[in-house]
């Protein structure tokens, strides 16, 4: 073979082994396994979607006690959330059953290789048997037994006696009804401003959690405050509804006279409030004045008394023309010093008087 024959033959070789890696060779592939309840009609080969889009496939399915283990392949770049969910999907009665992967990964953490979808993440659709047998269940509990008539049968009673005879009121009750939904439709716009309230309302009493349960603790020690003092209010209730009943009374019995006291009293509350500045002067000076008249009685407990009064008898009016007709010592005379003690001592009058009597 010539050297030029040895040269195809190994470009052909490259070619066709770089076609086979390309077109035929495998692939990277992201693997994932998640545990379900059950995967009744999930085969090795069955499809795997992501929004009902196949891009893998089931590698193997294997029991796991009371779960079952399903591997699946799909390529390397796809994007899954690290959340992700699986659902085995039916989408008839008769048809091949899927691995429905969710959902669309729009950004954060993404499922790594490897990785498992607890069964917590993943959701099978019921069986018709476990249908069937879960009806039976349910229609064995509510049917008939031996004597009794069965739940249903006492429902269905209750039902007819409450409702007999009540079928106007039952229609216009489901009426109203219906005019209040017509209500709150045509007031959609309005109800998402109000939840959005009730949303800043709620947020609010959240960022206040700490006053909040301080007001719940306070009403709740009042509230036991007030039932430790249950039978005093009562009592104390019952005395005000006495004195209420008495009160009623006299404005029955007395109630034109209770008139006219009331007015008196407006006009006696009017003058006061005329006479503020006198009133203020006379509460100002009354202190001083008590004070002064607790001093005027002696330690021998009799009572001084201090009279400001001259006993010359011309400085008096009433005095002044018998002096002028009758020249007295008292109207001449420079009068008794103050102050006057109480009973006087006659013994200077006498003697300004003229004598012994």
């Amino acid at each position: 073979m010539t050297r030029q024959a040895v040269i195809v033959c190994c470009v052909l070789a490259v070619l066709v082994t770089g076609g086979w890696f390309t077109l035929l060779g495998p692939r990277p592939r992201l693997e994932v396994a998640a545990d379900f309840t059950f995967a009744d009609g999930i085969f090795p080969g069955s499809r795997v979607a992501i929004l009902g889009v196949p891009v893998g496939r089931v590698e193997s399915v294997e029991p796991r006690g009371a779960t079952v283990r399903v591997r699946m392949s799909v390529p390397a770049d796809t994007a899954l959330p690290a959340d992700a969910h699986a659902h085995i999907m039916s989408p008839a009665i008769i048809s091949d059953r899927y691995v429905e992967l969710g959902p669309a990964h729009t950004g954060g953490p993404r499922l790594a290789d490897g990785a498992l979808i607890p069964v917590e993440r993943t959701h099978s659709p019921i069986r018709f048997d476990q249908l069937a047998a879960s009806l039976d269940t349910l229609l064995a509990a509510l049917g008939p037994t031996a004597g009794d008539p069965g739940v249903l049968d006492r429902l269905l009673r209750s039902g007819a006696d409450s409702l007999g005879g009540r079928g106007p009121q039952l229609r216009a009750a489901i009426t109203e009804l219906s005019r209040a939904s017509e209500v709150l439709a045509d007031g959609s716009g309005d109800l998402g401003p109000v939840l959005d309230d009730l949303d800043q309302l709620v947020q609010l009493l959240v960022q206040h959690q700490d006053t909040v349960d301080a007001l719940a603790a306070a009403t709740a020690q009042a509230g036991a405050d007030f039932r430790e003092q249950q039978a005093e209010t009562g009592d104390a209730l019952t005395r005000l509804s006495e004195v209420l009943v008495v009160v009623d009374d006299l404005v029955r019995r007395h109630g034109d006279q209770l008139g006219g006291d009331v007015e008196q009293l407006n006009r006696l509350a009017g003058t006061l409030a005329s006479r503020q500045q006198e009133l203020a002067e006379a509460l100002d000076t009354m202190p001083l004045a008590m004070d002064n008249f607790t001093r005027a009685v002696t330690p021998d407990e009799r009572l001084r008394l201090r009279l400001s009064v001259s006993s010359n008898l011309s400085q008096l009016d009433a005095t002044a023309r018998l002096c002028r007709a009758l020249p007295l010592p008292l109207c001449t005379g420079a009068g008794i010093t103050n102050p006057v003690s109480f009973p006087p001592d006659i013994d200077p009058l006498r003697a300004l008087l003229g004598g012994d009597r």
